[in-house]
């Protein structure tokens, strides 16, 4: 019984990153003044049959939301040269997911407050805006990783380019730097709740390989990103394996849950023996 439990645990855990790919290639849907044809453009090159299924063959864009619930968030450690815990300050969205705050659907936010480990070491409406100096802005992933999400914040348009408006480092030691590049978006941020606007198009980035990395750094501008105006809203940064999902942060899920895990998979067992019986 324990052994199904934990392996229900793990497959919670990975419901956080399930895909919801996009599969046609002239799905006609608009996310944010974004469609398929948007992505095709500013990925590879040209609006056009061949470069929208690009989008698709490539696992471009997921129409849903990155659930962080249960993976373990990236540490902020040097913040534009400096230590995250005394310098630097955070901004804050107003619009709040699951509330009437009469902030639904704006993209409002108020500057500035704190320290920028406040701002940037959690997947909330706290968020930080980096320099452009590679190595200044660094967080510790926490385990070797394959990937990298970034929990960006909307401001203002245009989009998705001012939601991808960074460029991201992965390394080893803090010192050798390997650009890494989006790989997947996510159309509907990170919140289930689809009247927030400020979290759209949380995105992840790898370097195309299996090579592995503990540290990401985080640039406004640069290769890696879709706009270049002098800042960007760094609201997390989350390793991720090669299959986009993150590291298991160590939650035990509550009591309730694992009973009603239990309860299912005493079910399936039973099912199952009761086929084989016949």
């Amino acid at each position: 019984m324990r052994k199904l439990v934990i392996g229900a645990m793990a497959v919670l855990c990975a419901q956080g990153a399930q895909a919801a790919l996009i599969t046609d290639p002239n799905d006609a849907r608009v996310w944010q003044g974004a469609n398929v044809g948007t992505f095709a453009t500013l990925f590879y090159g040209a609006n056009n049959a061949t470069t929208r299924q690009q989008v698709v063959d490539n696992q471009l864009l997921d129409d849903g939301y990155f659930n962080a619930a249960g993976y373990a968030q990236g540490s902020l450690i040097k913040f534009n040269g400096g230590n995250p815990n005394t310098t630097g300050y955070y901004g804050y969205s107003y619009d709040q997911a699951g509330i009437n705050d009469g902030w639904d659907g704006s993209y409002g936010y108020g500057c500035c407050a704190g320290n920028a480990a406040i701002g940037g070491n959690a997947v909330d409406e706290k968020w930080i805006q980096t320099n452009n100096v590679v190595g200044a802005t660094i967080w510790d992933l926490g385990f070797q990783a394959t990937k990298a999400a970034v929990f960006n914040t909307i401001d203002h348009g245009p989009l998705p380019g001012e939601a991808i408006e960074s460029t991201v480092y992965l390394s080893n030691d803090m010192v050798n730097w390997v650009l890494a590049v989006t790989e997947r978006v996510w159309l509907e941020g990170f919140f289930s709740d689809t009247t927030v606007l400020w979290d759209g198009f949380t995105y992840a980035v790898g370097t195309g390989t299996a090579s592995t990395f503990r540290y990401a750094a985080v640039i406004w501008g640069g290769p890696g990103a879709l706009i270049a105006d002098g800042d960007n809203e760094i609201n997390a940064i989350m390793g991720l394996k090669g299959d986009f999902t993150g590291n298991d942060d160590g939650t035990i899920p509550e009591p309730a849950t694992l009973a009603l895990m239990g309860a299912g998979l005493l079910g399936l067992a039973a099912r199952r023996r009761k086929r084989q019986g016949s």
